[in-house]
């Protein structure tokens, strides 16, 4: 057998097959992409509902499979060390499952489920600006990120007295929706954080097909209307993710993917469950917050 010749053969082999994996590849990848046409549809209904977008669209909706984490449990030593310069006049105490530190106007709360932690002093001369705001947060970004893992900036919103900075954590490239560090600047240098965390990632079952954001929109649209009637709304964001609808009694919790949504005039999201299409809002982070108020 001419050697020279099946070598030939055989590269002319992989090159078919190199571009048949190619078309096949690129085929899959459009089966999970809204058109063109899908995405001016559903922006035209939503204008005719007085809802209108002003956020990237995620166009593609690939399967994604349940994924489970579990709580993280907090050392209060690194975070005091984290929240507090110094020693000096820090109490501790106890209440229920709470630890709580307090340091003149300064106050860390750390549980089971939340990290809250707010200092209330009024800073003179503060230099009230998006890029000092971001410095302060990310001030306390950089030290939990190295006991909790890569952080990414995921949002800064300016309010009318504060700026609202987010960051997420993130696996396979989807947003973890409840991992989240919430930290807000007011414009007299009073700071409050919200921080939450779930660890050790295990896929728990086989990639499930998940709706397109197109039908999420629908789905979203109709039940904000029923929220808040009569009111023109603006999204300001759209994003795919694992997100956690909260079960206290549970050790693991199981994550499924969801559509977030944010809205003008609101820091509550809401969530378009990706499995079902069905329509879910979380308040829980809210009412924590009021802790301190």
């Amino acid at each position: 057998m001419d050697t020279k010749l099946a070598k030939n053969y055989t590269i002319i082999f992989l090159l078919i097959l190199n571009i048949l994996l190619f078309f096949l590849s690129f085929l899959l990848e459009e089966k999970y992409k809204i058109t063109k046409e899908q995405e001016k549809t559903i922006i035209a209904y939503l204008e005719k509902e007085n809802i209108k977008i002003y956020a990237d669209i995620p166009k593609k909706y690939e399967p994604m499979p349940q994924i489970s984490m579990k709580k993280t449990k907090h050392d209060d030593l690194a975070l005091q060390n984290i929240f507090f310069k110094n020693n000096i006049d820090l109490i501790r105490t106890e209440k229920f499952e709470d630890t709580i530190f307090k340091q003149g106007e300064k106050t860390l709360r750390i549980n089971n489920l939340f990290i809250y932690f707010q200092d209330l002093e009024i800073k003179e001369n503060f230099k009230y600006n998006r890029e000092n705001s971001l410095n302060i947060a990310e001030s306390y970004m950089k030290p939990l990120e190295q006991i909790y893992g890569k952080m990414y900036l995921d949002r800064v919103i300016e309010e009318e007295d504060y700026f609202f900075i987010s960051y997420i954590q993130k696996i396979e490239n989807y947003k973890i929706f409840n991992n989240v560090l919430n930290v807000k600047i007011y414009k007299d240098g009073k700071i409050k954080i919200y921080f939450n965390n779930y660890q050790k990632t295990d896929i728990i079952s086989e990639k499930i097909n998940i709706c397109s954001v197109d039908e999420a929109l629908y789905t979203f649209s109709k039940e904000i209307k029923n929220l808040i009637p009569d009111s023109e709304i603006y999204i300001r964001d759209i994003d795919l993710g694992y997100y956690l609808k909260m079960d206290n009694e549970n050790i693991t919790f199981s994550f499924y993917p969801y559509y977030r949504f944010y809205i003008k005039g609101n820091e509550m999201p809401f969530y378009v469950n990706a499995y079902t299409n069905s329509f879910e809002y979380e308040t829980t982070i809210i009412n924590a917050e009021e802790i301190f108020y």
